[in-house]
């Protein structure tokens, strides 16, 4: 079935882009693999590519909104609602990524990822594109009567458990990782990814047709000059 998805991806000319694409080895912007020997995963201690194979598919991003099941025909509402979304957000308003206390964790001991904390202005972006675009989503794979009632009702009603208090701001490096050299991976990804605040100026539309099995850029809304034009989206295809 086909599904969209709402992601925040670095600018394609961004060192923390390149770098992520080369390690999932797809670049999600141009729907384009990459080569496998590259200079990101030479850097690394060990490397294995069933590590990277399913966040591969989604290309190198942090989950903003989350991945559903739609009805493509809902396309130009979908997009009509983004427009709304970052159509309500002041010239001035600043959203930005900080850094969390553990950059790079390794979630259940073999979920690399990025670790980031959101300011007010990005949980609030994340709140509205929630709220407002994943009633357009049909289903996910998240199952309802395995979660708390809390969860359940986020899922019953947003197709995911993973918003407001509980959205975990990340970009996924590798899943599973099973490797055997844990902090000297850890160390190498801290060299290649620094922890440093990043400022989010767009927010991505993704979409997975059918017959496809990874996700491609579809649009792309910018926030920081939303008010300075007219039509708030650059389209990709």
């Amino acid at each position: 079935m086909a599904k969209f998805a709402v992601y925040t991806i670095p600018p394609a000319d961004s060192l923390l882009y390149q770098r992520g694409s080369e390690l999932l080895g797809y670049d999600v912007r141009t729907g384009q693999f990459l080569p496998e020997d590259n200079a990101t995963r030479s850097a690394l201690p060990e490397f294995d590519s069933q590590w990277v194979e399913k966040p591969q598919t989604y290309g190198f991003h942090m989950t903003t909104g989350y991945s559903l099941y739609y009805d493509p025909a809902d396309m130009p509402a979908i997009e009509a609602e983004m427009d709304i979304v970052v159509g309500c957000f002041g010239q001035d308003t600043h959203f930005e990524l900080t850094p969390a206390a553990d950059p790079i964790p390794f979630w259940h001991g073999n979920i690399v990822v990025l670790h980031y904390e959101p300011n007010p202005a990005m949980l609030m972006l994340h709140t509205m594109l929630t709220a407002r675009i994943n009633p357009y989503g049909t289903g996910s794979n998240v199952n309802p009567e395995q979660a708390d009632p809390v969860r359940a009702m986020r899922v019953k009603h947003f197709h995911t458990p993973y918003m407001l208090d509980g959205w975990e701001c990340h970009f996924s490096l590798m899943y599973p990782y099973t490797g055997s050299q844990s902090e000297a991976m850890k160390q190498a990804l801290l060299e290649l990814f620094p922890p440093e605040p990043l400022t989010v100026n767009s927010i991505c539309l993704l979409v997975r047709d059918d017959d496809e099995t990874h996700y491609r850029l579809h649009r792309e809304y910018e926030l920081a000059r939303c008010h300075e034009q007219t039509d708030t989206a650059t389209a990709v295809e």
